[in-house]
């Protein structure tokens, strides 16, 4: 059946991987002769609540600390997982924290009040403030299979979340001597497959970097050949310009370059994903109404175009899946970092498409930095709800490229009601009368564009151990690693490189502890 094991760690991935469910759960066919797009097997496993009663829930690992799981539901396995307190005879003074209350969305859901047509009605304004949207699970449509939800203890009010590596590290070993999920958890959930393809992995590199890079050399130890796609989310700091003296920002980054080291070993097919407070404003964006500091908004246009690119993986017409993309990416097999862009609502795609994980022009900080553009190895793209006509021109646009990209074309993007209604009111709706069917292209690329994205945390680290600099002992590294991260960015760096680039940090070796 070629089944997709989907893991998301960190409260972004949780934002987008709830949209991502949710427009899953929108594929499903319930009308007499209405044959469904996709293979809802490769996401989704059927199961049997306590009662007896079939479940169809996505075959899913969800890492976040407990407190970011807001009022999710376990309504349908009935509180499994719930403590039985009545199990102690001796005298018990039970302290209970209020639930938290169901968002207005989730409480119009056990209504029966989905008002999908009046929410996505392109011909509205969107609304001038947020909806009530507290937590990634205010707007679940999916009911999750009790083995699903990992809740991590939360943090102390003196602990730091972001651009702790070690403590990361830490807390994933921890974790798993607790609870053995890759005995449990996701043994059973491999078991359950026919022929399971890969695994799916969205990360927050910030807060859960260093717990991502623990589970999956756990995870390589039980399965070495298993074909991988991980979306890294990098940091709010991505894309700035910053010194080894600004120590908040420089964790961050040097987080990240530690976690795109690691996946670029542990992963088969690596993409980047730059924070969304770093996009820049441009054409890509004149017909959405979306505010770049609001999860729930911006998560939403990730999710759009994670779900399209990899939508081949679940299409009924496509024979791709996790392996094959990586040797059409990757055909040389030096190559696994690659870059998703594309443009939601789609026109216009010599102005509107927008790379997703390129560092800014501006910010490549290396000497070497060139503003030539970028030399493209291999496009995969899927273009979504495009008439015959559309087709052509677009077909037009990118086959004068070298080399051609390869191409699908696939039904429009099933917007669903828990979608933020953030269209524009100025703009033509995309596919207007068509309901909450949206024009969609999303691509997965190699390209030369890698190499600045990668000169800017290499840039960062050479100056951190050139300096000597205190951010290194404060997060717990040694020097000699540091060297060791340095140069294998730069390595990278001159893998990624056009013909006419070069990458590199100083000539000047920088001197050992001994030899100093």
């Amino acid at each position: 059946m070629k089944e997709i094991l989907y893991v998301q760690a960190g409260p972004l991935a949780n934002f987008i991987g709830t949209h991502f469910w949710n427009t899953q759960e929108s594929y499903f066919t319930y009308g007499d002769g209405e044959e469904p797009v996709v293979h809802h097997d490769r996401s989704f496993r059927e199961g049997l609540t306590p009662k007896g009663e079939p479940t169809f829930c996505p075959r899913l690992l969800i890492f976040d600390r407990k407190s970011q799981f807001g009022a999710l539901s376990d309504e349908l396995y009935g509180g499994v997982g719930e403590p039985d307190i009545k199990q102690w005879e001796g005298g018990v003074v039970e302290y209970r924290r209020d639930p938290i209350p169901k968002s207005d969305y989730q409480t119009a859901l056990d209504q029966g009040l989905d008002e999908s047509d009046e929410h996505q009605d392109g011909d509205k304004a969107a609304p001038e403030k947020s909806p009530n949207i507290r937590f990634w699970s205010d707007y679940s449509r999916v009911y999750y299979h009790p083995r699903s939800a990992q809740k991590l203890p939360d943090l102390a009010d003196w602990e730091r979340a972001e651009g702790e590596w070690n403590a990361s590290r830490e807390t994933f070993s921890t974790y798993e001597h607790e609870h053995e999920i890759m005995e449990n958890e996701v043994r059973l959930f491999v078991e359950e497959c026919n022929a399971l393809q890969g695994i799916q992995l969205t990360s927050d590199c910030g807060t859960f970097g260093g717990f991502t890079d623990a589970f999956l050399t756990v995870f390589r130890d039980e399965y070495p050949k298993m074909p991988s796609l991980a979306l890294p989310l990098l940091s709010s700091a991505s894309n700035m310009r910053v010194s080894a003296d600004e120590e908040a920002n420089a964790m961050k980054l040097i987080n990240d370059a530690l976690c795109i080291r690691s996946l670029e070993t542990l992963s088969t097919i690596n993409v980047p994903l730059q924070h969304p407070s770093t996009w820049r404003r441009g054409k890509w964006l004149e017909d959405l109404n979306i505010d770049l500091q609001n999860p729930y908004y911006t998560s939403a246009l990730l999710a759009t175009h994670i779900e399209s690119a990899t939508l081949p993986f679940r299409l009924k017409e496509s024979s791709y899946d996790i392996s094959t993309l990586s040797s059409m990416l990757n055909a040389s097999a030096t190559l696994s970092i690659s870059h998703m862009s594309g443009m939601y609502p789609s026109r216009e795609a010599e102005k509107r498409i927008y790379d997703l994980s390129a560092a800014a022009e501006a910010d490549a900080r290396s000497p070497a930095a060139s503003q030539a553009p970028a030399t493209e190895y291999a496009r995969l793209q899927v273009a979504r709800g495009f008439s015959p006509s559309e087709h052509a021109k677009l077909e037009d646009h990118f086959t004068a490229k070298t080399p051609a990209p390869f191409s699908i074309h696939a039904p429009p993007y099933p917007t669903p009601s828990s979608f933020p209604r953030f269209f524009s009111q100025t703009r033509t709706h995309p596919l207007r009368g068509s309901g909450d069917k949206h024009r969609v292209l999303s691509s997965l690329s190699t390209s030369s564009a890698t190499a600045p994205l990668l000169a800017s945390y290499a840039t960062l680290v050479q100056e951190c151990v050139d300096r000597r600099a205190g951010i290194v002992a404060r997060m717990g590294l040694e020097f000699d690693e540091m060297r060791e991260l340095k140069d294998e960015l730069w390595a990278l760096c001159d893998r990624y490189a056009g013909p006419d680039e070069e990458w590199r940090g100083s000539k000047e070796d920088v001197l050992s502890e001994d030899e100093e």
